[in-house]
């Protein structure tokens, strides 16, 4: 499904999400106590048979059991939660009648985006199924196979769910429909050059004197010196023998945690060691990473990691070592918990002001999605107001 703007998903995404599960999400209820109004909108009456399909899936979606509600510790857990549920179930409402106020109805065109979106759906599952196969050695099957997999596992996921196909595709395709509306409302939404300037003035001096606030920042508008560009080849310690190490260390025994991971580190130390040694040698460190390396992502592989201290995207020994290396320099194995990390440092980044030209339109984006954001919960709440809304949560 294609994702939603912020200012919209706070509404929508729950309401949507059909977390397929392998629990049923309609309970068998009588059918009087589903007929029960539990809110008007619009003087429209939302029954009971309406929440309660919405509260089972979200329990299944957060494992939430009978048991679990009938026990005393979580009553007003549930409580909330029904609450919540109940106030995405009336928003949606007030989304579906202005949409419809507003001329949009759920077209043929959203229907059939809609069946293409759950192709890519089942395409990118039939793709985590193959590497899923092929990291665990599996034989490796044909395209379509993966494919038909993947489909054979989603309709049954479907039919757990109470829901059909077309009823997928429906629910698809409404929610299509709302994004569209939610873009024509938000159409006249715009930046001024002097919005872009006042937030880069105020950012950038922000950032210089707080380097702290860099890493998290929307937008990075200063480096100070002492960050680096590094690229590691990684030989790793088994999943065995991490859980093993986090078991020892989750029991308490921290001395016999250290004693069991220097065992496991001496066992990959010779690998470790001849994979250095072939850096050394001036094998290209791109394909070792290809042929050795736990670590094959492509920040690795192509630009490599941009660290400072403190970046966290290192284990901390690592990343200590890292920073004393100089240009084209290539580390002894490191030892982490995770195995040994061999690093190559490619560059010292100089201290930068990023432009204004350059994070020009990083900035829009931001101040678009802020401004959006702010007109949507504007229009939610004058939409609220006149939907004359009445809640009979007593009946939940």
């Amino acid at each position: 499904m294609k994702e939603l703007g912020k200012y919209f998903s706070i509404f929508i995404a729950v309401i949507f999400m059909l977390g397929l599960t392998s629990c049923a999400l309609v309970e068998v209820v009588p059918e009087k106590d589903r007929q029960r109004v539990v809110a008007e909108v619009y003087g429209e009456k939302v029954l009971k048979g309406e929440f309660l399909d919405l509260y089972n899936q979200q329990k299944a979606y957060y494992g939430i059991t009978e048991e679990v509600e009938r026990n005393a510790q979580y009553k007003e857990t549930i409580k909330a939660l029904k609450q919540d549920v109940l106030e995405q179930l009336i928003m949606l409402k007030v989304l579906q009648k202005k949409a419809e106020q507003n001329g949009f109805t759920v077209k043929e065109e959203y229907v059939d985006k809609a069946r293409k979106e759950l192709e890519e759906q089942l395409k990118s599952y039939a793709e985590a199924l193959k590497q899923q196969a092929q990291s665990k050695g599996g034989e490796s099957e044909q395209e379509e196979d993966y494919l038909e997999k993947a489909r054979e596992e989603w309709l049954q996921q479907l039919s757990d769910a109470g829901l059909t196909e077309e009823e997928y595709i429906q629910r698809l395709a409404e929610n299509i429909m709302l994004e569209k509306f939610a873009e024509k409302m938000l159409e006249d939404v715009k930046v001024t050059e002097q919005d872009v300037e006042q937030y880069y003035n105020e950012q950038l001096d922000k950032q210089k004197k707080d380097h702290s606030l860099i890493g998290t920042a929307p937008v990075q508008l200063y480096r100070p010196a002492g960050w680096v560009r590094v690229k590691q080849i990684l030989i790793p310690l088994s999943s065995e023998d991490l859980d093993g190490y986090y078991d020892l260390i989750l029991e308490g025994k921290k001395d016999e945690a250290k004693k069991y991971l220097d065992e496991k580190l001496k066992a990959i130390e010779p690998k470790a060691r001849e994979v250095y040694d072939k850096a050394k040698a001036g094998e290209s460190f791109e394909e070792l990473i290809e042929a050795y390396s736990e670590d094959k992502n492509t920040t690795n592989k192509e630009d490599g990691y941009v660290i400072y201290d403190g970046s966290g995207l290192l284990p901390d020994e690592v990343e200590e070592a890292a920073l004393k290396l100089y240009e084209g320099e290539i580390s002894q194995p490191i030892a982490s918990t995770l195995g040994y990390h061999i690093v190559k440092l490619y560059e010292k980044l100089p201290e930068k002001v990023f432009t204004l030209e350059e994070t020009k339109e990083d900035i829009e984006e931001i101040l678009l999605e802020d401004k959006r954001n702010e007109r949507w919960n504007t229009l939610v709440e004058e939409w609220k107001k006149e939907a004359n809304i009445k809640k009979y949560e007593n009946r939940l």
